[in-house]
């Protein structure tokens, strides 16, 4: 019964850890409590059947055990997870990998324990301690028992820290895996495993009809083979930690190349937008000139104005001041956002409420503001126009020495998951998660000018408020 203690332990040990480990990429059927207690049982019965029963009447080659666990795995995460090919695939050869590697290292480390073991036995037999059969069966017993309890949890000590630097490192578990892209991380876990199945052969050996252990043979391969292992187990994590900084960087190139992109449209539109705001101003002062003419001249010839001429010179006047803007921000280019994104919300019907001045004083770029403003309230936008009752966009600036402060408060409702690595809302329209879209351009925009942005999520009374205030320091940037 004790002999059986090591493989029905690591049985169960593996059921748990692969539970725990696959809940990290992929997502549940059913419920998580549920989902846990079931596959820990399930995949608990289903190894003790093929490989301890089926095992002890069929002879299994090592390949065939570690094809059956994949499978059993990949079985497992199709009765309890959603679909997804890629990732599953790569959660069960790197469990498989890691699972059939740290086994060699626990081996080894059992067979060290074992001999410090039967000293500790040899010496209770010098001392006539162990003075009769019973004594000494039942020290066999406690000995069995000892080094399987023992090598147990050091094996899931060793598998729950290679499983744990996986799923910690591999932070962009939302990403979608292309092939090429799997093929890449399961490649060393398919290597792993080769490497462990010619390990198994080299270890084990039948020589005269005597089954012969390499560590007993050949002493030094006790320090080595847990060197190979852990360079194995390393060499899966690397490749997990460069994909994710490939991921990263590719990311990063894009939402760049998407900032670069925009600034040069507006460098492109600046100077047609400047051109037709003079232009505007200019016909805003001659058509108020022309009414003033026609108003005199029609009361010089008629010695008054009559009502109805009246009525209609007010229509016109009331048409010249449609093309004034709303909002005055010491900057065409601003102006003409915010009057454009104010249209937007009115159309809406969302109050939209602006206490903006353009900084010109300070040395920030017109072009960055631009970009902030244009994205910022455009996700304000968005979130108002999924928010029910009450729905407002506050726009406010202020500047305290050389720092230049801007407040954008909506209301929203939902869902907003912030991200842990970058601290950014998560953008996911279908889900209605909001504000992920250009938050990250707000961001660099930000920091280019040694700055940073703070959100800060509310509810009050039910009402929920997205506030996001950007930092820029114009002093700052004249050493740029």
């Amino acid at each position: 019964m004790s002999e059986m203690l090591f493989p029905v332990s690591m049985y169960f040990i593996n059921s748990i850890l692969s539970c725990v480990y696959t809940r990290n990429f992929l997502k549940e059927k059913h419920g998580k409590r549920a989902v846990l207690a079931v596959w820990i049982i399930v995949c608990f019965l289903i190894q003790i059947a093929v490989f301890e029963i089926m095992g002890s009447r069929f002879q299994v080659s090592e390949v065939i055990k570690i094809i059956i666990n994949v499978c059993i795995l990949l079985f497992m995460q199709f009765l309890f997870f959603k679909k997804d090919i890629q990732k599953q695939f790569f959660v069960v050869f790197s469990f498989a990998a890691g699972k059939e590697t740290v086994k060699y290292i626990a081996s080894v480390f059992s067979s060290a324990f074992t001999g410090l073991w039967n000293k500790t036995f040899n010496f209770l037999l010098v001392k006539n301690v162990l003075d009769t059969l019973d004594k000494t069966y039942c020290w066999e017993n406690i000995s069995i028992t000892v080094i399987a309890i023992v090598s147990v949890l050091f094996y899931a000590l060793l598998l729950s820290g290679y499983l744990f630097l996986i799923s910690r490192k591999f932070v962009k578990k939302d990403y979608p895996l292309q092939i090429q892209e799997n093929i890449f991380l399961i490649l060393p876990c398919i290597a792993a495993l080769c490497i462990s199945v010619t390990m198994k052969l080299m270890i084990v050996s039948v020589e005269n009809g005597m089954t012969v252990i390499m560590y007993d043979t050949v002493p030094a391969t006790k320090f080595w083979i847990p060197v190979i292992c852990v360079m194995l187990l390393s060499t899966i994590i690397a490749s997990v930690i460069l994909f994710q900084k490939l991921v990263q960087y590719n990311e990063e190139t894009a939402k760049r190349a998407m900032l670069e992109n925009q600034v040069r449209q507006m460098q492109k539109e600046i100077v047609e937008i400047q051109n037709i705001y003079m232009d505007m101003r200019g016909l805003r002062h001659d058509m108020r000139s022309h009414l003033a003419n026609i108003s005199l001249l029609v009361k010089g010839a008629a010695g008054s104005v009559d009502e109805e001429l009246e009525s209609y010179m007010g229509k016109m006047e009331e048409t010249v001041k449609k093309l004034d803007f709303a909002y005055q921000t010491e900057n065409p280019i601003t102006d003409i956002i915010i009057h454009q994104k104010g249209q937007e919300a009115e159309k809406r019907k969302i109050q939209f409420t602006v206490d903006f001045a353009y900084p010109s004083k300070l040395l920030i770029d017109v072009y960055d503001v631009a970009v902030i403003l244009n994205n910022a309230l455009e996700n304000a936008i968005e979130a108002c126009v999924r928010a029910e009752g009450k729905r407002q966009i506050e726009l406010r600036s202020y500047v305290k020495g050389s720092l230049f402060f801007i407040e954008i408060e909506n209301d929203f409702s939902g869902e907003i998951v912030i991200e842990k690595e970058t601290g950014l809302p998560v953008s996911s329209k279908d889900k209605g998660k909001l504000h992920g879209i250009g938050m990250s351009n707000i961001q660099r925009c930000a920091k280019k000018y040694m700055g940073d942005i703070d959100i800060v999520i509310s509810d009050t009374g039910g009402r929920k408020k997205f506030g996001l205030t950007v930092m820029m320091n114009g002093k700052s940037a004249a050493g740029v």
